[in-house]
């Protein structure tokens, strides 16, 4: 087996593992039992679009909002891309999605706005984890070859868990677990800018509709470091 495949096999055997640390260090956590943290920001929200309700953080999705400058309730903290991180929080549609590629997650950000993301997502009616997996299609030999490799994309059931970005050697992956049967699922992992002078984590929901509204809920956001 080539020495890269090796590594990613170990890669993925470390990810599919809850990550446990007795070193594990709570760097944030909101339950929203007693309101909102006084530690949130709020960016591009209006009032009417957030609410503490029955112990959870509800988010009105915004409609037709895909941008850089998408509103979000976002967290500073302080930490660099080069540790490990694991952020997540649990994310229940109140609505159905009904616009295309509406959708609400967590995010990894700079000071300011969002960089990497774990998302539930209206694909073409289905509701799926976004980014989806990404699966090497091609033959022996053509892994260098970027055309070779898919993106899959999975339903985003009940029960599978809370979204989770783990943060590790400036590099981001997309987790989604534990499920109520203890297990894990990997999806899609990028490399992240490994110079940002402040870090942080933001809930968002955007691409819902102009005529009607949309909330999602979310609840048990917690960021730890080992």
């Amino acid at each position: 087996m080539p020495r890269f495949r090796v590594l990613m096999a170990v890669l993925g055997l470390c990810l599919a593992a809850p990550c446990w640390s007795w070193a594990e260090e709570l760097l944030f956590e909101d339950r929203f039992d007693e309101g909102l943290s006084p530690e949130w920001k709020v960016v591009g929200l209006d009032e009417a679009d957030y609410r503490v309700r029955d112990g959870a953080l509800e988010l009105r999705v915004q409609p037709g909002r895909h941008a850089a400058d998408t509103p979000m309730l976002m967290v500073l903290l302080p930490f660099e891309t080069s540790q490990t991180v694991i952020a997540s929080v649990e994310v229940t549609l109140l609505d159905d999605f009904t616009e295309p590629d509406e959708s609400a997650g967590i995010f990894l950000t700079d000071a300011d706005s969002r960089e990497f993301g774990a998302q539930k997502r209206n694909l073409n009616g289905h509701l799926v984890y976004s980014p989806g997996n990404v699966e090497f299609v091609g033959e022996d030999g053509e892994e260098g070859d970027p055309q070779q490799y898919a993106l899959k994309f999975l339903p985003a059931n009940e029960g599978d868990g809370p979204l989770r970005i783990i943060v590790r050697a400036n590099y981001a992956h997309f987790q989604v677990g534990p499920s109520t049967d203890g297990s894990y699922r990997n999806f899609f992992h990028s490399a992240v800018r490994p110079k940002e002078p402040q870090r942080g984590f933001c809930l968002s929901a955007s691409g819902g509709p102009v005529d009607r509204e949309h909330w999602v809920r979310f609840d048990n956001f917690k960021v730890t470091r080992d």
